[in-house]
């Protein structure tokens, strides 16, 4: 399973959206996640076709609210970081 994962001091339980590099509407899909136990996310990029995506992952932790958005590429096979 193609996925990306991210390794945070503190765990992890909100929305990551995906949306194509070159979409002009709103975002094209979206889902919950949670971090393991050791705080480890790993979020499936499996419904990314082929192409340069953006992840906006925003989660809330200790009352605080936090974003963090990152531009990846889906090869045939993988996903490039």
């Amino acid at each position: 399973m193609k996925t990306i994962r991210f390794n945070f001091n503190h765990p992890v339980n909100g929305n990551a959206i995906f949306t194509p590099v070159n979409c002009v509407g709103g975002a094209c899909f979206r889902m919950k996640v949670q971090s393991s136990k050791g705080d480890l996310l790993e979020i499936p990029v499996t419904e990314c076709n082929a192409g340069k995506w953006r992840l906006i992952l925003d989660w809330e932790y200790d009352g605080r609210m936090f974003s963090h958005q990152e531009d990846f590429e889906v090869a045939a096979g993988k996903a490039i970081s």
